[in-house]
């Protein structure tokens, strides 16, 4: 039976992989699809993705097909899925930017309130963040911590990936403060042991956030264990969504200030629940098809109650009583739209989104050092402004560098010294 592509972004790779022509399918099932090109192209096996559809083109012609057209014959079949989704990196380099943007705005022009987007940007741009990280663990390794043996490659992994720039950040901030913090402190932030036994006792500015990160990875092998359960995972969440209502309800008050609270709102346990509901957004999404309008129409609506929902004042309207949870919803939605929207943006889009979200953790940890050490060379004779500009490109200049140069090499050793074969 001849049919049109009913993926354009298929065809149009198909096209590209070979050459210019016609192309026709028949899809005999959801794994295989035969693809009959007029001739020209080159034989052989090619591995390419479209969007976050990552396939394999096994050319075998070239051939008589079905109508009796001389042309080569090519299996598209789904490859192994990768570790990274473009949709993903997207949101967290969206997120990072605007963590950046929050930060600047505020040590220039004043605290932001909680009733505007960038002062909302500021506290859940770091929720985003968290449960990107909860999706992200599951899609790697949510089926990949069953053995002794996978579960010390997880360890081992996550350790090359997040000490490396922990280490530098805080070696940096300690230089450019020009003040000891005191062995114990040293310690506790160059081993990561600070997430777990004084989680506002961080040196660099935003590294409480790691230190949360790695309690979670402590918890994950557990997580995982209870998602192959469905009974146990239900109660997995349900302990953890009521820890941060505990929280939201009890331990931090509205009355006072965030800052004055900071201790408790860093606390790993008003945070866990934001990963574990990212791990069970990939559990429950996963193979789960969702109409494209439909993702649209939900990221539509959760943008604009992130930005109309109606709150005031300090930060701490923000993380408190149903707020926390109305914003939370927002994150996640925002999070399981990215999951399974597999956009195909232009290059011209697509490349620096990507490169952004690749390099968002050194974003993250690097844009406080940058914007101190812009302002100690600039010593006031520029404005601020400028000045603040100046940081911006310094941070993406050198969070893409120390991407490439110091993370991904690193990251690199890690593969190699844990092989999964």
């Amino acid at each position: 039976m001849r049919a049109a592509f009913d993926d354009g972004d298929l065809a149009a790779g198909i096209r590209g992989a070979l050459s210019d022509g016609e192309a026709e399918e028949t899809r005999p099932d959801d794994e295989k699809i035969h693809v009959f090109h007029r001739i020209g192209g080159q034989l052989g096996t090619s591995a390419t993705r479209w969007g976050n559809r990552h396939v394999s083109l096994n050319v075998e012609g070239p051939r008589m097909n079905e109508y009796g057209t001389s042309g080569i014959r090519v299996a598209v079949m789904p490859s192994a899925p990768s570790s990274r989704l473009s949709d993903l990196d997207y949101l967290r380099g969206i997120a990072a930017l605007g963590i950046v943007a929050y930060h600047y705005t505020s040590w220039t022009a004043g605290p932001q309130s909680a009733e505007f987007p960038l002062g909302r940007v500021g506290v859940y741009g770091v929720a985003v963040f968290y449960v990107l990280s909860g999706l992200t663990m599951f899609h790697v390794y949510g089926h990949r911590l069953g053995t002794a043996r996978q579960i010390r490659t997880f360890f081992v992994r996550r350790a090359f990936r997040i000490f490396p720039l922990l280490w530098l950040v805080t070696i940096a901030t300690i230089l450019l403060s020009r003040s000891w913090p005191g062995w114990r402190a040293f310690g506790l932030n160059m081993t990561g042991l600070f997430g777990f036994v004084d989680w506002d006792g961080y040196i660099a500015l935003g590294v409480w956030s790691i230190g949360n990160e790695l309690v979670f990875y402590a918890l994950l092998p557990l997580i995982a264990w209870a998602a192959h359960r469905r009974s146990w995972f239900a109660v997995c969440v349900a302990v953890f969504v009521g820890i941060g209502a505990y929280f939201a309800f009890a331990v931090l008050d509205p009355s006072l200030p965030l800052a004055e609270q900071w201790g408790a709102y860093v606390n790993p346990l008003n945070q866990a629940f934001l990963f574990v509901l990212g791990f069970a957004v990939g559990k429950v999404l996963r193979g789960v098809h969702i109409p494209r309008w439909a993702l649209l129409s939900a990221l539509v609506a959760a943008l604009l109650v992130f930005c109309i929902w109606p709150s005031g004042g300090d930060l701490i309207n923000l993380v408190t009583g149903t707020n926390r949870f109305v914003f939370t919803l927002v994150c996640v939605v925002l999070c399981a739209v990215a999951y399974k929207l597999a956009s195909d943006l232009p290059p011209i889009l697509d490349r620096p989104l990507a490169t952004l979200g690749e390099a968002s953790y050194s974003v993250y940890l690097i844009h406080p050092i940058a914007f101190t050490a812009v302002g100690i060379v600039a010593q006031g004779a520029l404005p601020m402004p400028v000045t603040t500009l100046l940081a911006i490109g310094v941070t993406l200049t050198a969070s893409v560098l120390c991407y490439r140069i110091y993370e991904r090499p690193l990251i690199n050793v890690a593969r190699q010294l844990t092989p999964t074969r």
